[in-house]
């Protein structure tokens, strides 16, 4: 089939199929801009399938309830394999071909929405001159955070918003399963309570991508073990032209399952190593910024050393969703207080997107001879100033557990002249004074919705 002709059939589907119904996702886009010669081009970015195609549906559902046109919308997903090999001119001839079918839509004013563009080559400097030169208002998506910075930056510096969007939050979730809107409530009823426990359990096993949360628990996984080798497949292996892709996915596995745990980059390497598997140090270092690249996990480091250049090379990782994590954890291994972790560290990641390496750190307290650590210091590694300070612990009923979280969280306090400062329980609530100032003690079903606590 011709590329042309294959284009105008997708359109044409695409148009006769109608938009689907969506679940509204919190992600902000901001002010509609009416089309226009050199608008800001809207830029969502995230891990395959967390819901970018779905959030232009939104968009495009808001407009035609403002009351815009569905023939001057175009919405074209390039992640298809029909039109391989991608041509350096492909956006111009989709938007052309659009015009074509909807003359009104090239004077009156389109609004064009492009999915997985990074699939094309060049695509930057191909959107910009659509930007220049066409009476429009665009949206694109992309799987990788590179199009956050260098990729993007190098054609619309200044001429650009982006924006992350991640799996469904723990409030997303509550909403998704129960209809109910818990993030403006300032009490909870019992009924209210049991609700949030249950969900919260389910959340932290199956996480939240949208499509899974329909299977059985087995099906779910194997969707989700599908999902992450396919954006290791297209994101990492197919991207950086990488010829082991047997070790891009057992390398993946490991650091999944890893999920709030260090992760040695070295000592994989040893692993790997005493098993025949034939891996550089390099080479797995690269890997590990691929996949942070490509949304699968995050890497948190030291606070001292969260800017340093090979602060990857030892640090801990976290899986983008709970549900990930889970999906590459042995059943008898997968461990709640990883779970919980994982789900703490995904509510401030997402809570600061876009932000620069270092802003969400772990944090090592000197305490005489030992060294005790703070689970999440969110603030500026370049200026070492700290704005939260986070400990989980799924129970604080241990006592020798309860004296180390709080004297870790006691001592960045007074370092980073902090008044208060949060741990995160699984279902314990107080509030603790210590010579630093409040330690609140909270809820994860409470915490993760982001209410009830103090200014």
């Amino acid at each position: 089939m011709a590329i042309r002709a294959l284009i105008e059939e997708k359109i044409r589907d695409f148009e006769q199929q109608g938009l689907p119904q969506v679940f509204s996702r919190d992600l902000d886009l901001g002010a509609i801009q009416e089309p226009s010669r050199g608008n800001l081009v809207n830029v969502v970015v995230g891990m395959r399938r967390c819901g970018k195609t779905y959030r232009l549906y939104q968009e495009m559902r808001r407009l035609l309830a403002e009351g815009h046109s569905f023939s001057r919308m175009l919405y074209f997903n390039f992640e298809d394999e029909r039109l391989k090999p991608y041509s350096t001119t492909l956006l111009e001839e989709v938007a052309e071909t659009f015009f074509a079918m909807h003359p009104e839509a090239r004077s009156e004013g389109a609004f064009l929405f492009f999915d997985e563009v990074q699939e094309v080559p060049d695509w930057g400097t191909a959107l910009r001159r659509m930007v220049d030169s066409l009476k429009a208002t665009i949206y694109v998506t992309g799987s990788s955070s590179k199009m956050l910075s260098a990729e993007l930056s190098s054609a619309f510096r200044g001429r650009s918003i982006s924006r992350e969007l991640f799996p469904m939050s723990f409030s997303e979730f509550v909403r998704f399963q129960s209809g109910t809107e818990f993030a403006d409530k300032a009490g909870f009823s019992s009924a209210d309570r049991s609700m949030l426990r249950n969900l919260l359990s389910e959340y932290l096993v199956r996480g939240g991508f949208i499509a899974p949360l329909g299977l059985s628990s087995s099906d779910a996984m194997l969707l989700l073990q599908e999902y992450a080798s396919r954006t290791v497949a297209m994101d990492v292996v197919e991207r950086y032209g990488l010829r082991n892709p047997r070790v891009a996915s057992l390398f993946l596995t490991r650091c999944l399952a890893s999920s709030a745990r260090g992760l040695s980059v070295s000592k994989v390497y040893g692993e790997f190593k005493s098993r025949q598997v034939s891996v550089s140090r390099e080479t797995l270092g690269n890997l590990l910024a691929y996949y942070e690249d490509a949304y699968l996990l995050f890497s948190v480091s030291e606070f001292s050393r969260s800017l340093a250049d090979n602060a990857r090379a030892s640090a801990k990782v976290y899986a983008v969703d709970p549900g990930l994590f889970a999906a590459f954890s042995p059943a008898s291994t997968a461990d709640l207080g990883q779970r919980l972790e994982t789900a703490v560290f995904d509510f401030l990641r997402s809570s600061k997107p876009s932000v620069r390496r270092g802003t969400v750190s772990r944090l090592l307290a000197p305490d005489g001879s030992r060294q005790l650590e703070v689970d999440f210091i969110v603030g500026d590694a370049l200026l070492m100033q700290a704005s939260e300070l986070v400990q989980v612990s799924v129970s604080l009923e241990d006592e020798k557990t309860r004296d180390r979280e709080f004297r870790a969280l006691e001592l960045a306090m007074s370092q980073f002249g902090k008044g208060e400062s949060w741990v995160v329980t699984l279902d314990e609530e107080e509030e603790v004074k210590v010579s630093s100032g409040l330690i609140h003690v909270v809820p994860a079903w409470k915490w993760l919705l982001g209410v009830g606590f103090p200014e």
